[in-house]
């Protein structure tokens, strides 16, 4: 994702989001499946800001990035 809007927009139109993860391990499903609230946030408090993900089925969580989230 390029913009903090774009990601909203994306999560309300139910969209199906992964994680590029820059270092990848063979065989994880890096489908997110939880981001954290983003209302509060503003656009400008974005560059640099990790996001709190649930990936793997829930099973995993990691602090990425926003340009690491992309459409699926």
């Amino acid at each position: 994702m390029e913009t903090l809007v774009e990601l909203k927009q994306a999560i309300a139109d139910k969209k199906e989001l992964v994680w590029a993860d820059p270092d990848p391990i063979k065989g994880n499903d890096y489908t997110i499946s939880f981001i954290e609230d983003l209302s509060e946030i503003e656009e400008e408090d974005m560059r640099g800001f990790p996001i709190l993900i649930q990936y793997n089925r829930g099973g995993s969580e990691a602090e990425v990035l926003l340009h690491e989230i992309l459409l699926k």
